[in-house]
């Protein structure tokens, strides 16, 4: 039998096969965990991009998870779902509304505050910015508010369902924000549905 250093010929061939085989396994493994990798880097991009940091935005979980402050849910008039909630005033001298805190995602710049609306009779009383509010505010650490609270939409009159979205920028020192809406010193109905607070990661915003 042939031999080469003093080795049997069949002794090379297993050698060679086995180091092909650990090879293609070697690339094979490192496809898979690349493939693998980039799969789950997508997935967790999507899931931040839809993540809504309100809870029960959709009111699905009656008031769960917000402030009451003397509001109603109705299934008869609703965006999606079987609940919108709905802030009833008589009076102007009244300010009610529902409002949430909710602790800033790390490395957000901004934050993508939405709400579908609708309004029935809205009058406001005599200030300027009275009507149907929805805002945001910011907080720090020391639960005090930071720079001005910002005002997504105030709504008077009649308004079908509509979505109210704006950016809005985080300013230095918050760490939480704080949704409002309400009939602020203004008679008639405001109705709410589908709250979303989305961020926007500070490594895509452009800060002005």
């Amino acid at each position: 039998m042939l031999t080469i250093l003093g080795l049997s010929k069949f002794y090379w061939v297993a050698v060679i096969c086995t180091a092909a085989t650990l090879t293609l396994k070697f690339n094979s493994m490192k496809i898979y965990n690349l493939i693998t990798g980039m799969v789950l880097l997508l997935l967790a991009s999507k899931v931040q991009a839809q993540k809504n940091l309100v809870t029960n935005g959709g009111f699905e979980d009656e008031m769960y998870g917000w402030n009451d402050g003397g509001v109603k849910l109705t299934p008869w008039d609703v965006k999606t779902g079987k609940n919108s909630c709905a802030i009833i005033s008589t009076n102007a001298a009244n300010w009610l509304g529902i409002d949430q805190q909710v602790v800033i995602p790390k490395k957000a710049g901004k934050l993508e505050v939405s709400a579908w609306l609708k309004t029935i009779n809205v009058v406001k009383g005599k200030d300027e910015w009275n009507g149907a509010v929805f805002s945001v505010e910011f907080l720090d650490k020391a639960d005090k508010k930071v720079g001005e609270g910002v005002n997504i939409v105030t709504l008077t009159g009649d308004h079908p369902w509509e979505l109210a979205l704006k950016e809005v920028l985080i300013p230095a020192g918050a760490v939480r924000f704080r949704l409002l809406l309400a009939m602020g010193n203004a008679t008639g109905t405001f109705l709410i549905d589908e709250v979303a607070v989305k961020a926007i990661m500070s490594d895509v915003v452009t800060k002005n």
